[in-house]
């Protein structure tokens, strides 16, 4: 059959737009396959897959093995999605890591948060679309110390010209982890003790019964690792900080100032005095070994830690028959006070992915079904009020679960520098450099300088 000119030209196009809309479905193309960021835990639209990076602390391996099951899990059901995930064992090199990483533009899409981080790095973070989880929602959902940790309080000018409050959410937890007493089972029951100590008078009471000495009056087991610096004592800092809110302070004024002299004093005596060869509660000293040693080998009573140092401890002395208290309170107190420690996730300013990074970051932390899986993974602590209320009988965690919903911390300018101020002047005392009330101005000083 003879086709004319205008015929040939015809079929030739219609060829050209039937292999169009063939490559159109097949994706050769785009721009037929869904994209999007769906809702808070909802399915991620199908297409050419989309790669999330993500940086976390994992400090140990089940931290690892934790993180990414949830990942896997948030995979299943979003198989356009790949979560990419780099693990650090070490909070300071992490932290150096990321810095330089925001410098050279090549920051992650999510990235831990510590839960002190607010002031020094939250211009670096995108809170989350107000739109997609309210102040409310996380104030259900979690306990206070959230809120106090991972919202940014701002202030705008509105179009009406009135000055408007507006909370952005910077991050949000897979677990909460608190200073707790630990304690030698077998020590107290050699020496017929057989409760905790659940007030700080009681404690003092205890040392002379757990301590051991020779007869030069020099210890042999101390009773607890308490009233000495970094040097030997496992966050020996975050006890004494905790001791001083304890006994009043607020660590920092309206302003944001550090302002705890006055209510500190008392604490950081009372911290010091088991330190004092003069002191019936002489416990401690400088030149003892570090305090997780001493105590996994069974020659310290007691000691405060948190949630994440107990397998470190077992994996010391498999055999440690360690019990688990709740932190001793000031006499009288109508509200216990504990002190967090824990990392939240949250989404860096140079992400491309930020939609998509918040909805795993929700789908973490915010479903209590994915954020289980996480916490039995890593034996750690729940963050999500429904889960602690479900826990809070548990042998290991009942007790971290329990202080979760009475934790506090404070706005920290740099925790880590924060951390060797205290034990700076821990140290400086005890040499008898300076007074403790010196102390306590010097680091006032020094933290309102940073």
């Amino acid at each position: 059959m003879n086709l004319s000119k205008n015929q040939i030209i015809i079929i030739g196009i219609a060829g050209i737009i039937v292999l169009f809309f063939i490559l159109l479905f097949l994706g050769v193309i785009p721009g037929l396959k869904k994209s999007g960021t769906g809702g808070n835990f909802g399915t991620i639209g199908g297409g050419s897959e989309t790669v999330v990076n993500f940086w976390g602390i994992a400090d140990s391996d089940n931290d690892a093995k934790a993180i990414r099951a949830v990942i896997e899990e948030y995979q299943k059901i979003n198989k356009g999605v790949r979560i990419d995930f780099t693990a650090f064992d070490n909070a300071k090199n992490y932290e150096k890591t990321l810095l330089n990483a925001f410098a050279t533009g090549k920051a992650p899409d999510i990235v831990a948060f510590h839960n002190t981080w607010l002031t020094k790095h939250c211009d670096k973070i995108i809170p989350i679309p107000e739109t997609v989880f309210p102040l409310s929602a996380l104030q259900q959902l979690f306990p206070q110390v959230v809120e106090q940790d991972f919202v940014l309080r701002q202030t705008h000018s509105a179009s009406s010209g009135q000055a408007q409050d507006k909370s952005l959410i910077v991050a949000l937890p897979l677990y909460i982890d608190t200073l707790a007493l630990l304690y030698n089972k077998d020590m107290f029951d050699a020496k017929a003790i057989s409760l905790p100590p659940t007030t700080w008078q009681t404690f003092q009471n205890l040392v002379p019964y757990l301590r051991e000495v020779n007869l030069l009056n020099q210890i042999t087991k101390p009773a607890s690792a308490i009233g000495g610096s970094e040097k030997n004592i496992d966050n020996a800092s975050d006890l004494l900080n905790l001791l001083m809110m304890q006994f009043g302070s607020k660590m920092i004024d309206d302003y944001g100032k550090s302002s705890f002299v006055r209510e500190g004093l008392p604490a950081l005596n009372f911290y010091l005095q088991f330190s004092n060869p003069n002191s019936p509660y002489y416990t401690w000293n400088e030149n003892l070994r570090y305090s997780l040693n001493s105590f996994s080998d069974g020659s310290t009573a007691m000691i405060f830690n948190y949630a994440s140092r107990i397998p470190l401890i077992k994996a010391k002395n498999p055999y440690f028959n360690v019990g688990i208290a709740p932190m001793p309170q000031p006499t009288g107190i109508s509200q216990p006070l504990n002190y967090a420690d824990y990392w939240g996730l949250s989404v860096s300013n140079q992400s491309r992915q930020s939609d998509l990074a918040w909805n795993f970051i929700l789908f973490a932390s915010a479903n209590p079904q994915t954020a289980e899986i996480y916490l039995q993974a890593a034996k750690k602590p729940p963050a999500l009020r429904s889960l602690i209320q479900k826990y809070i009988n548990d042998p290991e965690l009942g007790v971290f679960s329990r202080q979760a919903l009475t934790a506090r911390s404070w706005r920290q300018p740099d925790s880590n520098a924060i951390k060797q101020i205290f034990s700076n002047i821990i140290e400086s005392i005890l040499s008898g450099k300076i007074s403790p009330q010196q102390g306590l101005e010097q680091a006032e000083n020094e933290i309102n300088g940073l």
